[in-house]
């Protein structure tokens, strides 16, 4: 079993940004001293009353402290970006990491990151589509012509191509039956691509999506990935009631301004904006001792048949100290029980 370490970029907008910046630098250098093999990031828009790391930027900041172990979005907001841009960057991380990148990419699902923008919400998914085609392209062709819907390119070079050949694997999100089987549609899987499982998911959902997963790619004649990743909220503490002490406020907090945006009544489909603190904790989060954890990791393994888990461990406005006692357990207790 492989462990990631996700990178939570989002911080409250009095902090102090070079410290936080700092805190994931030491993050990343324990994490590896640990064992973990990958560093993953999420990404918003940075608007609002949080302050939002630029994942691809963030990540070479950490590349120094990631040496041996693979970069990846979880995930990046593909139709907000132009696929040129997202390509040479992806490229560039690919080179600081020696050709460990991995492009994690969702359609998105917030209504006013999109209006932000100036684009159209409902054409998210053709132009996530078209974008991941085009990348895929750019990464492995010279003088790529291109004519779709909301992008035209001709006899279009990426100067700057990947380390990693013939290209970086791409990891696809989805929330629903129908993303993950579009997901499996777009995978390659001989070059790693995969699906990943929300973190906002409750289990009995994320089972069930595997299943998905799984049966679209046999129907398609394609192979499960060798690295098939499943993303986790994250609490270790020496017991249950002191992980639910500690980390419920910065859960919370989080969940909250997710809540705002429409997540639970417009993705999970709960049917409320928020969910009370037990409803959260339900399916959502591996918490407890690590015993307990460790119980739990397996037994989300062996119902979704996943190899790698990513790990959030931090929430909005989280202690740095917190963090470290979850990354801590995980690497010396947890990850040895796996």
């Amino acid at each position: 079993m492989k462990m990631s370490l996700f990178i939570n970029p989002e911080h409250r907008p009095g902090d102090s940004m070079p410290e936080r910046l700092q805190d994931h630098v030491e993050q990343v250098r324990v994490a590896r001293q640990l064992g973990f093999d990958g560093v993953s990031i999420g990404s918003h828009l940075n608007y609002g009353n949080e302050v939002w790391f630029p994942a691809l930027e963030t990540l070479m900041r950490l590349a120094p402290e990631a040496e041996g172990m693979s970069l990846s979005t979880c995930m990046l907001v593909l139709p907000l970006y132009h696929p040129l841009h997202v390509a040479a960057q992806l490229a560039l991380v690919d080179a600081a990491c020696g050709g460990r990148a991995i492009l994690g990419v969702s359609p998105g699902w917030q209504e006013d990151e999109f209006r932000i923008m100036g684009l159209e919400h409902k054409a998210r998914i053709s132009r996530f589509v078209e974008s991941v085609d085009l990348i895929k392209r750019l990464f492995t062709e010279n003088g790529v012509t291109f004519n779709g819907r909301h992008f035209t390119v001709e006899d279009l070079t990426l100067a700057l191509k990947p380390v990693r050949k013939p290209r970086p694997p791409f990891w696809f999100g989805g929330s629903v039956e129908k993303a993950v089987a579009r997901a499996a549609r777009l995978a390659d899987t001989s070059l790693g691509d995969s699906w990943v499982a929300s973190s906002h998911l409750t289990k009995d959902v994320i089972v069930e999506q595997a299943s998905v997963f799984r049966n679209t790619l046999s129907d398609l004649g394609k192979d499960m990935p060798g690295d098939f990743p499943l993303l986790r909220n994250v609490v270790v503490a020496p017991d249950k009631e002191t992980a639910i002490r500690d980390a419920g406020p910065f859960l919370e907090a989080s969940y909250r301004v997710f809540g705002q945006w429409g997540l639970f009544t417009d993705v999970v489909g709960s049917g409320k904006q928020q969910l009370d603190f037990d409803e959260l904790l339900a399916g959502r989060v591996v918490i407890g001792a690590p015993e307990e954890c460790a119980e739990q990791f397996a037994d989300l393994a062996e119902a979704t048949g996943c190899t790698r888990f990513i790990t959030r461990i931090q929430w909005l406005g989280m202690d740095q100290k917190l963090v470290l006692r979850t990354l801590e357990l995980l690497g010396d207790r947890v990850l040895p029980m796996l």
